[in-house]
């Protein structure tokens, strides 16, 4: 009972941090976060020794733990290793994904798009969902294991900036345009281009978070 307690205030944790709950460079009061889950305090301490191997929590000595710091210089530099990683990912799921690859990614294709083309577009509850698993789709043939684990901590980190910043960020892009070229291209197999046009896409987003000033 004791770990499936700490694997569920992991998960919540961890979706608070993406989401901006807790303030950046913010310390974590254990006693405080133990009576708001109702949990134990060490659940609390193991739940967040886990959060510093995803870098959304910090334990500095003598302080316990804080918040992982946003700032401009490490989105930058954030997103300038994270396209590299998508672009070698998409690259090698090119070059080895069969058929099943590709239907994979023409269904999650459809619900992303149909989600975003309802009324509520990106607000849609479901959007946030289809748009990571497109997202993992494109690169999920890719057989590098070690590949596809720095990706999945690039992924975390950016979403971390994405869901803080975007409700502040222009919201006239045409994304979904963006992700039919992209799986369009993946999907005639042109990796050069594909990855060009992913690492197109994931700039414009950084930049968009940029230019709303917050970080």
């Amino acid at each position: 009972m004791a770990i499936s307690k700490t694997a569920a205030l992991y998960s919540d944790l961890k979706e608070e941090l993406l989401n901006g709950g807790y303030a950046p460079g913010s310390k974590l009061a254990i006693d405080s976060l133990a009576t708001n889950f109702e949990v134990s305090p060490s659940a609390v301490r193991e739940a967040l020794s886990r959060l510093t191997s995803d870098w959304l929590v910090q334990a500095m000595p003598q302080r316990g733990f804080t918040v992982a710091p946003v700032s401009r210089e490490d989105l930058i530099d954030l997103t300038a290793v994270r396209i590299d990683i998508e672009a070698r990912c998409v690259r090698r799921a090119i070059a080895v994904g069969d058929l099943d690859w590709e239907a994979r990614i023409l269904a999650t294709w459809h619900c992303l798009s149909k989600t975003g083309a309802s009324a509520e577009g990106r607000a849609h509850a479901d959007w946030p969902r289809l748009h990571a698993q497109f997202h993992d789709d494109l690169v999920s043939a890719c057989d590098s294991l070690w590949w596809l684990r720095l990706r999945d901590q690039l992924y975390v980190q950016a979403e971390r900036y994405r869901r803080i910043l975007l409700p502040h960020a222009r919201q006239d892009r045409d994304t979904e345009t963006e992700h039919r070229q992209i799986m369009e291209l993946v999907l005639e197999r042109k990796a050069e281009e594909a990855a060009e046009a992913l690492g197109a896409h994931l700039h414009r987003t950084a930049q968009d978070l940029l230019d709303a000033g917050l970080v």
